[in-house]
């Protein structure tokens, strides 16, 4: 059974599949925000520490799980572009976006930072707005207009209060270093396969970089970290179902769906965040924020969705976008 589930994974799936895997994995990472939310203000815990042992114990759950792959694919040979391009991808994505992440979380509400993380898809299409196949578009800067503006009308024009401004500033460093890195992820995930034995090998790989360098910088700056029972099985469960499954099956899913679809799917999160916040946190959202929050949503998508609608303008070539983003 582990043999054939193995199998499965190093081929990437279906794009229905693909597309069902990747919104219960929002759901999942909009149910993390919750949880570190109730670890963060209700048991007292360092930011820092609570996110350097979820991930490291994320890390040590998957490593001997991906060791067979890594072993295969002889991991240990491969150039050294790649291996360090899973160093720098799991450094910013799971040590600097989620110590900014955790953070924004002990100063603002869950669906403010889930707002925050929104922006990362415009980050991305900035970034990649250069490259060979891609440039600027009436629909795209239509869409960043829309988006700022939804950003204002939720959080107004007035800057946070007291100590909530460093959780902003945290908050708003996410969607720079995820969007930045965006690009980085998606040519490590379309080479999983052949360099790292799979995406349980990649994420293994990456979450084992920025898991130690979390928990390292969580010990210089707050020392030994001192949980609660319920802190720990909060740790745990994070680890196991929210960080080490979740960003494994992401991973599978990026290598069927483009980036500008990931995109749009992983924005789910925002939506249930802000859900979530009002049904399990009791934060209350009024009509403008409802609209900001929605204003926000469609510029995110605008954004994303342009190159898309701009290849179905051009004339059909056989063969060519989907070979590109999906050799064989």
């Amino acid at each position: 059974m582990i043999a054939r589930s193995s199998a499965a994974m190093r081929q990437p799936p279906g794009r229905e599949t693909a597309v069902a895997i990747g919104v219960v994995v929002t759901f999942l990472w909009a149910t993390s925000v919750v949880l570190i939310r109730l670890g963060l203000t209700e048991e007292a815990v360092d930011p820092i520490g609570f996110a350097g042992v979820r991930f490291s114990l994320a890390a040590l759950i998957l490593v001997p799980l991906a060791l067979p792959q890594l072993r295969a694919a002889r991991v240990w040979r491969a150039s050294h572009r790649p291996l360090l391009g899973v160093v720098i991808y799991g450094l910013l994505m799971f040590c600097v976006a989620q110590v900014g992440f955790y953070i924004a979380l002990g100063g603002l509400t869950a669906s403010s930072v889930g707002l925050l993380m929104g922006l990362a898809p415009v980050v991305t299409a900035l970034v990649t707005l250069r490259s060979q196949d891609e440039r600027a578009t009436s629909m795209q800067a239509l869409g960043i207009v829309v988006l700022i503006v939804g950003v204002i009308a939720f959080f107004g024009l007035e800057s946070p209060a007291g100590g909530a401004s460093i959780a902003f500033a945290a908050g708003l460093s996410i969607p720079f270093v995820v969007g930045g890195s965006a690009r980085l992820g998606r040519y490590l995930a379309l080479d999983a396969g052949r360099v790292f034995g799979g995406p349980l090998g990649l994420t293994a790989l990456a979450m084992s970089a920025g898991g130690v360098a979390t928990l390292a910088l969580g010990l210089i700056v707050e020392g030994i970290p001192d949980f609660s029972l319920r802190a720990w099985l909060l740790i745990i469960w994070l680890a196991a179902v929210n960080t080490a499954l979740t960003y494994t099956l992401w991973t599978q899913t990026q290598r069927t769906l483009r980036a500008v679809e990931s995109s749009v799917l992983g924005d789910l999160t925002v939506i249930l965040i802000a859900v979530l916040g009002w049904v399990v946190l009791d934060e209350t959202l009024g009509l403008v924020e409802i609209a900001g929050l929605a204003l926000a949503l469609v510029g995110v998508i605008l954004v994303q969705v342009a190159p898309t609608v701009m290849a179905r303008r051009r004339p059909r070539q056989v063969g060519t976008d989907h070979d590109a983003h999906h050799p064989r």
